[in-house]
């Protein structure tokens, strides 16, 4: 599949051969490293990882396109749910992590204005490039912002959203064999990443034990999967900075179930690279984006462990269908409105991000009701 993709452009390619080397001679030393390493570095390596090396990765230029960046409804349907959860508050916050290229902080921060909400707005960036695109987007749009470089020591009243985060957590990849887990990791042969077996892992397979007790069977030999290890620090770090008020996860994912099917024996690992999705994430490193899909079962048991409450689980289509946003059958939009419309239908359509994209909703110190759309926390 990677022989079909086009070749980076000069610049690209000697930051891809920059990356490659440095991730070579760590697999020298080391012999093998896992996925979940090889990931962390192609993503977050400075300067030259995807998310530090200023290529463009949004939008049509890009390599992908979040849900923000299609339409602002999104940020609207979002802005009068959070603005029931902020209104109680004297000094209400809303912290965003991950902000992407700060499209949905300006249409969130202006959704919530014109709600008569006045709450300050954080951004937790941890990539310096991405942080220079907020910044200059929402100095533009009149935004006042502050940005953290990790969540905040004191615990704050407000609301904390994360918009396609957790798919970019390093991913720790898994085979079964003869009834053993083994971690899946990277070497170098043939001039070349590849795929290789690692030494056995304790904790790896006290995880993968206690999910196949979850699910009743145990995974097929051969079954290929992964496991976000990052997931429950990264929650405990969320319960933590917030007093009351609620958390907002959006992303695309699955329930356990669903995760871990039989008919799913090669995970979801996937990679984008100009607006084509494959399965090699050795291709052109620093150039493309990694990603995993989100168990969204591990999402709420690590929550309910940090001390969160399961406040709503939805798709994202049932969520904005809900909310009243599809226009009137009736009505005969304008050729202006035709691309907002193919946006909006393209955010809630289940063949497009309406069913692969949900919704949680987690709260602390406060009662919610649940957002607009079925209720799926029972598949949880």
């Amino acid at each position: 599949m990677a022989t079909d993709l086009s070749r980076p452009d000069p610049d690209g390619s000697g930051i891809s051969r920059r990356l490659t080397r440095r991730i070579r001679t760590e697999i020298r030393a080391r012999g093998w490293i896992g996925f979940e390493r090889f990931m962390e570095r192609a993503l977050y390596e400075p300067e030259l990882g995807y998310y530090n090396n200023g290529s463009t990765k949004f939008g049509p230029l890009g390599d992908f396109v979040t849900a923000p960046e299609l339409s602002p409804v999104l940020a609207g349907v979002l802005a009068t749910r959070i603005a029931d959860v902020l209104r109680p508050f004297d000094e209400p916050v809303v912290l965003e992590v991950g902000a992407g290229t700060g499209r949905l902080a300006v249409d969130l921060a202006r959704a919530l204005r014109a709600l008569d909400i006045r709450a300050q707005y954080w951004i937790l960036e941890p990539s310096p490039e991405l942080r220079d695109r907020q910044r200059r987007r929402c100095a533009a749009a009149g935004i006042e912002i502050r940005w953290l470089d990790d969540f905040p020591r004191e615990p704050f009243d407000g609301a904390i959203v994360a918009n396609e985060v957790l798919d970019a957590f390093p991913a720790t990849c898994f085979v079964k064999r003869a009834g053993e887990v083994r971690p899946l990791g990277v070497g170098w042969a043939e001039r070349e990443f590849a795929w290789m077996e690692g030494p056995a892992d304790a904790e790896l397979s006290v995880y993968i034990a206690s999910l196949e007790r979850r699910l009743g069977r145990r995974l097929a030999d051969g079954y290929r999967s992964e496991v976000s290890r990052q997931l429950p620090s990264w929650m405990r770090r969320v319960a933590a900075a917030l007093s009351r008020g609620a958390v907002y996860v959006l992303d695309y994912g699955l329930t356990e179930t669903e995760y871990y099917h039989p008919q799913r024996p090669h995970g979801t690992l996937i990679c984008h690279y100009r607006h084509r999705a494959h399965d090699n994430p050795f291709l052109f490193p620093g150039l493309q984006d990694i990603s995993a899909w989100v168990d969204f079962s591990a999402c709420a048991r690590t929550a309910r462990q940090a001390g969160l409450t399961v406040a709503g689980f939805t798709t994202q289509g049932q969520f904005l269908v809900e909310a009243g946003t599809m226009p009137d059958a009736g009505s005969r939009p304008q050729a202006a409105d035709l691309a907002a419309a193919q946006a909006l239908k393209t955010l809630v359509l289940p063949g497009e991000m309406g069913e692969r994209f949900k919704l949680l909703v987690l709260s602390r110190g406060m009662s919610l009701d649940p957002p607009p759309g079925r209720d799926f926390r029972a598949r949880l």
